[in-house]
């Protein structure tokens, strides 16, 4: 039997936190600030259907901007986006 393992919710917070937070080598956790936006970004992805809504949002939420986000967040949130819906 072939079983594919469906990444936790955990999981998923704890990898899209890291990517929020901004990875690099030996860092294997998020600041809680960035473990809030993990969850509302999860949140989002899950109830989601169109991929193309969601990168903006996401770079709104990462970068806590009214819909001005940087280019660092903005390149964020195309990683989360592949991280969470890939």
């Amino acid at each position: 039997m072939n079983t594919t393992a469906i990444p936790s919710r955990a999981h998923l917070l704890r990898e899209a936190s890291l990517t929020i937070c901004g990875r690099r080598e030996g860092k294997t956790k998020a600041c809680n600030s960035c473990l809030r936006k993990a969850d509302a970004a999860v949140r989002l992805a899950r109830g989601a259907e169109q991929n193309r809504v969601l990168a903006p949002r996401f770079a709104d939420i990462i970068c806590g901007s009214a819909g001005q986000p940087c280019g660092d967040c903005r390149d964020k949130a195309s990683i989360l986006l592949l991280e969470l819906r890939g």
